[in-house]
């Protein structure tokens, strides 16, 4: 009575998948950056303590008086 051990093939493939990822995110990664549009002069806004500033986005255009406001969610 002679027991086979059983190889199984998954340890190959996940070297070469997680192979395959890395390449990919070495290759890919130099391409993402995030950027400031304005990087010279740049505008912080910022609210009071607990006013939940930031939950909401706010729409403002200069030179018209149309503004679209969101209360906070939180």
């Amino acid at each position: 009575m002679g027991s086979k051990r059983y190889h199984s093939k998954t340890p190959g493939k996940l070297n070469y998948s997680l192979f395959c990822i890395g390449v990919c995110l070495i290759i890919l990664l130099p391409l993402c950056d995030t950027f400031n549009l304005d990087v010279e002069n740049p505008s912080v806004y910022s609210g009071p303590n607990g006013s939940y500033f930031g939950y909401s986005v706010e729409f403002y255009l200069t030179n018209s008086s149309r503004t679209s406001r969101r209360p906070p969610e939180g």
